[in-house]
């Protein structure tokens, strides 16, 4: 009888836990609430492999079938990973009956690729209502629209005056071979957030490659956050954690926030969990404000919640 991709991730995982080392020789796990701030609601699937870098590699093909498959088996990942809230992004018609389906599970985030297509008043609604929680992930660079483009300043206006958090998309390298890297530079924000003091920011990836750039920005505004997701399963784990020591040694380990930036790949929640868990350079504290903490102070989460996640 042919398994299915469910059974197959579960018995992975259950294979990874047999034969891990002993305690004695365990970097500290960390066994509390995890806040996953990078999700999407996608309804294509298709057969792609997941990107990998550098070139020349071979990436796996998804083991979600359908869209279906995608948000049953992202569910069972959050539960597995004990991910207690998500923010899943992706456009109104998408992102919508996947978050509105599971109550406090999600906050919704709305995906902008091209912002010259995006209806304000229809945003603004959203966010009013309190149907969408987060703006982002804005994707314009995938349209070569820089992130410091006169396009996207109604959108970083409105965020600001409503005190909406707001996820970009900047980092060093795209699947696509006319992506253009050179409109990625974390630095570019700086213009933005110039304009709109206080604007709550959360950068992908924490804006791999550019460390040097992130901690500049980071370091001059302190409402800017990082998720660090994709590279922990689009890069060599080693260097995805070089890249994250580099910003704790930096001393950014308070705004480092976790992501799975699970897209068609469900699988890759488990992961990016576990290249958390691995690192040895970080404790289990350390652990626990990039699972949870750091998340939980940028989306202003009430005591109630906090407790809740924390089975108080």
């Amino acid at each position: 009888m042919k398994k299915s991709p469910r059974i197959i991730v579960q018995a992975l995982a259950v294979a990874a836990a047999m034969i891990a080392p002993a305690e004695g020789q365990r970097p500290s796990r960390y066994d509390g609430p995890i806040i996953d701030m990078h999700l999407h609601a996608k309804t294509e699937i298709g057969p792609e492999r997941r990107f990998c870098f550098p070139q020349p590699c071979e990436g796996a093909p998804t083991l979600a079938k359908s869209a279906d498959d995608l948000k049953s088996m992202t569910l069972d990942a959050m539960a597995r990973n004990n991910i207690v809230l998500g923010v899943v992004s992706e456009t109104p018609e998408k992102v919508l009956p996947w978050t509105e389906a599971e109550g406090e599970r999600f906050l919704t985030g709305i995906l902008v690729a091209d912002p010259r297509g995006v209806s304000l008043d229809h945003l603004r609604e959203l966010f009013t209502s309190g149907r969408a929680q987060v703006l982002g992930e804005i994707t314009a660079q995938y349209e070569d629209i820089a992130i410091d483009d006169p396009s996207l300043d109604p959108l970083f206006a409105m965020a600001h005056e409503m005190d909406i958090p707001v996820h970009v998309h900047v980092l060093g390298i795209g699947g696509k071979p006319d992506f253009s890297s050179h409109l990625r530079n974390p630095l570019r924000l700086v213009p933005v957030l110039r304009k709109y003091p206080g604007l709550r920011i959360y950068v992908e990836n924490a804006g791999w490659p550019f460390l040097e750039e992130v901690t500049a920005l980071m370091y001059q505004y302190p409402t800017v956050y990082a998720d660090i997701s994709t590279i922990l399963h689009l890069t060599p784990r080693p260097t995805a954690l070089k890249y994250v020591e580099g910003l704790m040694e930096n001393g950014l380990g308070k705004r480092i926030m976790f992501g799975s930036d699970q897209m068609i790949w469900p699988e890759v929640i488990d992961v990016a969990v576990d290249a958390i868990q691995s690192a040895e350079f970080l404790t289990r504290e350390q652990k626990a404000d990039i699972f949870y903490n750091n998340a939980a102070r940028f989306l202003r989460l009430s005591e109630e919640q906090i407790a809740r996640h924390q089975g108080r």
